[in-house]
């Protein structure tokens, strides 16, 4: 007798968000559902199928080797609903509705938001959301219209534009100098009160050899897992602590330490190109491309240019011994 194989499509919705989420909590609460209705589901799932999909473990969820295969065709499933959903939404051409924007928490919270009045007071009707990844809210790309992210790596059929640069180099406070007193080298930057936030190790690979060794010798008085907490204790005269450029223009008492130490990172642009055809993410995509623009902030051109050329901030040069850590 063959087994009926009718899927109940919220099941394989379900399975869905628990792989994306990698945990049950975690995807019933994207699913704004309780946890014991997923663990349910997914049974039922796996009834159907007749073999377990996932195995529970203490960091989460791991798919076994049918799991994988169904999870294959779950993605393409998903992928084929957001291109149904793409072409509904191209319909409307109203300058109207929701766009949604995928962003790292230190471009949200200290750019985008301190431009959000271009946007809004030109597009009265557009809801614009605006939200940032973490481990504890993680955030499927296809739930965003827009996505910024640090790297290039995207979904097939999406487009990725090189948006900007980001120059991280090492700042203070004015007040922090008149406490504690300036670095005398790049040794003794270690001897200091240092910040660090917690997203940096992600892109640690793309840094110098020296700074990743560096990074691998620091202490942090402060460690963060957000970009404006980080920026505020720095601000406050708390910490030293790497920041882009950018940052020099948003207060006028910050101190650049030249410490010969820069690392360069790109912000990439993706979407799908269907999006385009809609109204009001296209003035989205359009809000943000004027407001990454290099010629008009020169902070974000790929060549590096001095803060003190476009903010009035102080540079302390600051050669000296380096530290001699074990390169990695």
């Amino acid at each position: 007798m063959l087994r009926n194989l009718l899927f109940d499509w919220d099941d394989l919705r379900v399975f869905h968000a628990l792989v994306s989420a990698g945990s049950m909590g975690k995807a019933a609460r994207k699913l704004n559902i309780v946890q014991p209705t997923v663990s349910r589901r997914l049974e039922a799932l796996e009834s159907r199928i007749g073999a377990r999909l996932v195995t529970r473990g203490a960091d989460g969820i791991e798919l076994t080797d049918v799991g994988e295969r169904v999870w294959a065709l779950v993605q393409t499933m998903q992928s084929t609903a957001d291109d149904i959903e793409r072409v509904a939404s191209q319909a409307d051409k109203a300058e109207a509705g929701r766009v949604r924007i995928l962003a790292p928490d230190g471009i949200a919270s200290l750019w985008l938001a301190r431009h959000l009045w271009q946007f809004v007071e030109a597009n009265p009707l557009i809801k614009l959301e605006i939200l940032t990844q973490s481990e504890a809210n993680p955030i499927p790309e296809t739930d965003a219209d827009i996505i910024l992210q640090m790297n290039k790596t995207k979904r097939m059929q999406y487009v990725a534009h090189d948006l900007a640069t980001l120059h991280y180099v090492p700042f203070t406070a004015k007040s922090y100098i008149d406490t504690y007193g300036a670095p005398e080298g790049l040794a003794d930057v270690l001897n200091h009160r240092l910040g660090d936030l917690i997203s940096y190790r992600d892109n640690q690979e793309k840094w110098p050899q020296e700074a990743q060794a560096i990074k691998q010798m620091m202490k942090p008085s402060v460690l963060t897992d957000n970009s404006a907490v980080l920026f505020e204790a720095l601000r406050s005269g708390s910490i030293m602590a790497m920041l882009p450029t950018y940052t020099a223009t948003l207060a006028d008492n910050l101190v650049y330490l030249d410490l010969d130490l820069h690392i360069a990172l790109t912000v990439w642009l993706v979407y799908h190109p269907d999006q385009r055809r809609v109204t009001r993410v296209r003035k989205a995509l359009d809000w943000l491309r004027s407001i990454f623009d290099s010629a008009q902030y020169p902070f974000f051109r790929r060549d590096f240019v001095q803060p003190s050329d476009f903010a009035h901030v102080e540079t302390l040069l600051v050669r000296g011994e380096r530290p001699k850590p074990r390169l990695l």
